[in-house]
């Protein structure tokens, strides 16, 4: 297998092994307070939200963890060589000094750990753009191996996840995607492609023909060998790995929080859906306004998210104490202690 090589590159076994010693917790506190009564103190399971720097988190989720979550969601720093402002506080800074191996350093660590933690029937999706897409793609077909012929571990999908927003290039093409690379970690995976399918609809279909009954509805005909097949507009239709039907946060939507690079909850509850179970685990180490433990919460998933930045915690516990029926969760501090 091709394999991307950058100066001091670690083997992945000694990524993947504990820290000695672990990270430690050195805080925690429990929300939503009406729901920290004695009679929650042993409750089995609690959410996570995680105030910590991303291989801090990650390393002091593996003892507990490792091998144990269903279900990863990064939207991790694209290389973009800038600082992220949210009014005049720091979200978070995304700049290496244009250092490329300084960059593969951290991404390869990221994911490594993450494949580490991912369950053998998990599945993890990384959010990126045309900066560090191709960089991720390598290093992923190292880490999760396979072969994207064969049905085994490894690549899924290269979703493009196409919207509309301001700007125009006079030198190129308008850059208007990001990419979404979807890895399992073997060929036993979740996958429910019609949970998150969509209605036909009503327009053209290339090679179909068009009906409309008296009542005014369409379908869609068309024939294969010696049958006839038939669609009506309003049944579902699996999606293609391209994705237009899910628009970008513009300024006034609503939704917004003011919040840099704040992504949709329809995103998140779209992979959510087609790639867990209720009940299952999912994470999101770069967590930034909330929207993977927002969606997961009202999913019915149980979540671990983290950030390092104050910004993104206090935004994302907010967030989720607007939610009903809030699952109780732990506000944690972790830090590492030096060998």
């Amino acid at each position: 297998m091709a394999e991307l090589v950058w100066p001091h590159k670690r083997p992945l076994s000694e990524i993947q092994t504990e820290r000695s010693p672990t990270p430690q917790i050195i805080a925690s506190h429990h929300y939503p307070a009406r729901q920290c009564s004695p009679e929650h103190k042993h409750t089995p399971w609690m959410n996570r939200l995680i105030q910590a720097e991303r291989s801090t988190a990650l390393y002091a989720l593996l003892p507990e963890f490792r091998g144990s979550i269903d279900l990863i969601y990064i939207d991790p720093p694209f290389m973009t060589g800038r600082t992220f402002t949210t009014g005049n506080q720091v979200a978070y800074h995304d700049h290496w000094n244009n250092n490329i191996d300084l960059y593969l350093d951290w991404l390869y660590e990221t994911l490594a750990l993450l494949h580490a933690l991912l369950t053998p029937n998990g599945s993890l999706y990384v959010h990126l753009d045309w900066r560090a897409t191709h960089y991720a793609k390598l290093l992923l077909d190292e880490i999760f191996g396979g072969s994207p012929h064969k049905n085994g571990p490894g690549f899924k999908n290269e979703i493009i996840w196409h919207y509309q927003s301001g700007g125009h290039a006079h030198r190129y093409y308008a850059r208007k995607h990001d990419t979404i690379l979807l890895y399992t970690k073997s060929a036993r995976y979740c996958f429910h492609g019609e949970r998150v399918a969509v209605s036909r609809g009503a327009q053209r279909r290339n090679h179909m023909r068009k009906k409309v009954d008296g009542a005014g509805k369409v379908s869609w005909t068309i024939r294969s060998g010696s049958r006839v097949y038939t669609y009506h507009e309003d049944s579902p239709m699996l999606l293609s790995d391209v994705w237009s039907d899910i628009s970008h946060l513009h300024q006034k939507d609503p939704e917004r929080t003011g919040y840099a690079t704040q992504k949709p909850i329809a995103l998140l509850e779209r992979l959510i859906l087609a790639s867990s179970e209720e009940h299952d685990l999912v994470l999101d180490c770069f967590c930034g306004s909330g929207v993977t433990p927002i969606a997961a919460e009202q999913l019915k998933r149980r979540w671990i998210a983290c950030d390092s930045s104050k910004l993104a915690i206090t935004t994302t516990c907010e967030r989720l104490q607007t939610l009903p029926h809030l699952q109780p969760f732990a506000l944690q501090h972790i830090i590492s202690i030096p060998p």
